[in-house]
């Protein structure tokens, strides 16, 4: 009896969040910028320029007049303290993966501020060898992928299910 009366309110709830959902969506903008929005948002999420996001929320939304709600709702739905360490592990492990695919070290391209760096997480962690450019360029390279790949499939379910 319980389970039937969560079952219920649930589906009242979910219901509800979808009616409102459409809503705004069908009054705010087209699926083509709504999809749009949420891959820029998405690239935000993966972007290496930690401490950055919020401003480059605000620039982008300005640079291409996106729905700046649904940028800044995406990216920190996507990377927030939870998943900030997976993402900037597969960041970092994306680029030194794509520079030893070209036979370049990262490591001698790094500025002077990063050996100190290396140096005190050789002493404290016990991992050593860590490249900017590889956290940099995969970090970079990753948010494009993914946002490259999200849009058209975005961009077609809001177009088949009518949110124009």
């Amino acid at each position: 009896m319980v389970l039937l009366k969560v079952q219920k309110s649930y589906n009242v709830c979910k219901n509800w969040l979808i009616k409102i959902a459409s809503n705004l969506l069908r009054q705010v903008c087209s699926s083509k910028r709504f999809a749009f929005s949420c891959c820029v948002g998405i690239y935000i999420a993966f972007s290496p320029f930690v401490g950055f996001h919020t401003i480059m929320v605000f620039v982008l939304d300005w640079l291409f007049t996106l729905n700046c709600a649904v940028l800044l709702t995406v990216s920190c739905l996507v990377n927030n303290p939870w998943t900030m360490v997976p993402i900037y592990a597969t960041d970092y492990l994306v680029g030194d993966w794509l520079l030893g695919f070209f036979g370049i070290n990262g490591m001698n391209w790094n500025p002077a501020w990063v050996s100190y760096f290396n140096t005190f997480l050789t002493t404290h962690v016990g991992i050593n060898g860590v490249s900017l450019w590889s956290f940099l360029i995969g970090g970079n390279l990753l948010g494009l992928c993914i946002s490259g790949m999200l849009y058209p499939i975005l961009k077609r379910f809001l177009h088949t299910n009518n949110y124009t």
